[in-house]
């Protein structure tokens, strides 16, 4: 085992509540005893903001409220949206950016739950061990790996650079279609000059290859950051309400414990990623959000892909008004 070269944050065990109301169908909202639908499919990027998903699966949360959830890996949610516009897919759990920038095109889509926040530790640029960018600066005209074209991975890192004075088109961004469990690997192989990762592949890069984390992206304008949540087309919605209601009472239970329980979120990550306990021992955690989507939290993400080009200035007014969050938090249309 390599010694871990970056740093070691701890575990965030502390409840994180939303704090605004936006969404009708919350935990505090009696689940039904028969779903509309009993099977449903989820996909997701495997990472630990996710962690209340897999929690919520393993100790039968699910199952309780009468649902069979099937929980599918996908490397982004922008990798899926088509399928899930088709049908072929329930609900989908990863960033919010993908969602509104389809949104804004015409898709209609409802955020259900909040999964994650940002938090110290949790995403981060990192860059080989023997690598010649020990600086942000350095980063101009490099390339950067990230598991999502204009993806979370691409605004954070935006958000960082224009910090440090440096135009994000300044720096190439490269999608990995394999995702966060193929990225360390690249990285190490020369793919890029740094990679933005997710825990607990910041951890896994640290002990498998001796990786550096260049920059923390928990920080500046980015503190605090929405990242992921769990959404599904607003007709598959309206069609299974009882169903909607019951996973988002599921997924609370399961965020509360993976706020006060660390080992549970290892062992749920060990199970579902496959990961040693050198590493799910020291992965950070991110924070997980309970109670009704905020539309504040996630109007911030809008307004952050507005700043650096992933939404069109011709949906300016409607991110600035903020109808096109709504419009995904709302009641349904």
């Amino acid at each position: 085992m390599n010694t871990r070269s970056f740093y070691t944050v701890p575990v965030i065990t502390a409840a994180i509540m939303a704090l605004a109301a936006g969404c009708s169908i919350t935990a505090s909202t009696p689940a039904p005893s028969t779903p509309d639908e009993p099977d449903i499919t989820i996909a997701a990027i495997p990472a630990v903001d996710l962690v209340g998903l897999y929690i919520a699966q393993d100790d039968g949360l699910f199952a309780q409220l009468g649902l069979h959830v099937t929980i599918e890996k996908i490397p982004s949610s922008q990798a899926i949206i088509p399928d899930q516009l088709k049908g072929q897919v329930d609900i989908t759990a990863g960033s919010y950016v993908a969602y509104i920038s389809a949104q804004a095109a015409g898709a209609r889509f409802r955020i259900l739950a909040e999964a994650s926040t940002l938090g110290p530790g949790t995403r981060a640029l990192v860059t080989t061990a023997d690598s010649p960018v020990t600086t942000i600066g350095g980063l101009a005209g490099k390339k950067i790996g990230v598991n999502g074209t204009n993806s979370i991975g691409t605004l954070l890192v935006s958000a960082l650079l224009a910090e440090h004075g440096i135009s994000p088109k300044k720096v190439n961004f490269i999608t990995d279609q394999e995702g966060f469990p193929a990225m360390p690997g690249q990285l190490q192989d020369g793919a890029w000059d740094a990679a933005f990762l997710a825990e607990p592949y910041i951890t896994l890069a640290g002990e498998e290859y001796g990786a550096q984390v260049l920059a923390d992206l928990d920080q500046g304008a980015t503190s605090n950051f929405p990242i992921d949540g769990y959404v599904a087309t607003q007709a598959w919605a309206q069609k299974y309400p009882k169903t909607a209601a019951a996973f988002v009472r599921a997924i609370e239970e399961g965020q509360a414990i993976a706020n006060s329980d660390p080992a549970a979120v290892q062992a749920a990550m060990a199970k579902y990623d496959k990961l040693p306990p050198e590493v799910t021992a020291a992965m950070v955690v991110s924070g997980y959000p309970i109670g009704p989507v905020n539309e504040t939290h996630i109007q911030r993400v809008a307004l952050a892909m507005l700043q650096f080009g992933m939404l069109g200035t011709e949906y300016a007014a409607e991110v600035d008004r903020g109808t096109l969050v709504k419009s995904m938090v709302g009641p349904a249309s």
